[in-house]
């Protein structure tokens, strides 16, 4: 793999989260940042990612400190990206702010390297209208945690070479992602487009009175979140039907009746959230855990997972 050094721009949790991965197998890690110290916040984040790594048996002893080494940081783009082979953006979902930090990326990064961005939910095709070089622009988003969570979501723009979306699906596959490729852009792209449905339903029934939070979470939780981790709906369906075919024509009846009654609004009603909030508030682990404690929790558990499957 000729990627060797990577410039992360943004360091906060998305940030953080690629700077991890990246250490572990880059010569150098340039983390750039506006604030001093929010680097050696961040600096200090990763360094716990890695040793939770190595505590968990996911890298060998020893190397969470070498994969720190790697990382230098600093609060010039230009720097952070001169000797790059690959650029990672993670700044906030804003058109204008992305636009201009590729407009700095690309005039001085050096024209063989990769311009990405995490944006979960905007198109690399506006990003990279201001740069002149867009062929090297491309979106790579991955889920948090970044730095435990194997999928990556890969996709060009209008204007972005073919080979640059190919060298970039092979260098996540050396990082030990899994990427999956769009074959055109769509807002939210796949990940966050099933978890927004998924999520309008919960919140909906919910709102509607049909079940608390917590028993909407244990729903999915011990009903079909046991099985997604090994199978996606597709497949699912493929199962659930004795074949694809016979699923159609055993369920599309059944579908009807859940989909007219199904929640189809475009945007959060206020009632919804007031609803939810409340609910969410009284479930047991939201009152016996802190956001911290909870996030350790989360993790171990994914590791667990990830040792399964």
């Amino acid at each position: 793999m000729g990627i060797s050094t990577v410039g992360c721009i943004g360091a906060g949790l998305i940030g953080q989260g690629w700077a991890t991965v990246f250490a572990l197998k880059c010569k150098q890690v340039i983390l750039q940042d506006t604030s001093q110290e929010r680097l050696s916040l961040s600096v200090k984040k990763i360094r716990q990612n890695l040793e939770f790594m190595e505590k968990n048996e996911l890298i060998d002893t020893g190397v969470a400190e070498q994969a720190v080494a790697t990382i230098h940081t600093t609060m010039d783009i230009s720097e952070a990206v001169q000797s790059a082979d690959y650029v990672q953006e993670s700044v906030p979902d804003d058109y204008a702010l992305k636009t201009k930090i590729f407009g700095s990326m690309d005039d001085h990064a050096p024209k063989h390297a990769i311009l990405a961005s995490s944006a979960s939910g905007l198109k690399i095709t506006q990003i990279q209208e201001t740069v002149k070089n867009p062929g090297r622009c491309l979106l790579a988003h991955p889920c948090l945690p970044v730095h435990l969570i194997p999928c990556v979501e890969i996709s060009g723009g209008e204007q972005t070479d073919p080979e640059t979306v190919d060298t970039a699906k092979n260098f996540m596959e050396y990082l030990g992602k899994s990427p999956v490729v769009l074959n055109h852009e769509v807002s939210g792209h796949i990940v966050n487009r099933l978890q927004a449905a998924l999520l309008r339903e919960a919140m909906d029934l919910v709102d509607k009175g049909v079940a608390s939070a917590e028993d909407v979470d244990k729903a999915f939780r011990l009903g079909i979140g046991i099985r997604d981790p090994i199978m996606g709906p597709l497949l699912r369906a493929h199962l659930a039907g004795n074949g694809i075919e016979n699923f159609f024509q055993s369920y599309a009846q059944s579908y009807t009746y859940r989909y007219e009654s199904m929640a189809s609004w475009t945007s959060i009603p206020p009632s919804a959230a007031k609803t939810v909030v409340k609910s969410v508030q009284r479930m047991d682990i939201v009152q016996n855990k802190d956001l911290e404690e909870f996030k350790n929790y989360r993790d171990e558990m994914i590791v667990k997972i990830l040792k399964i499957i």
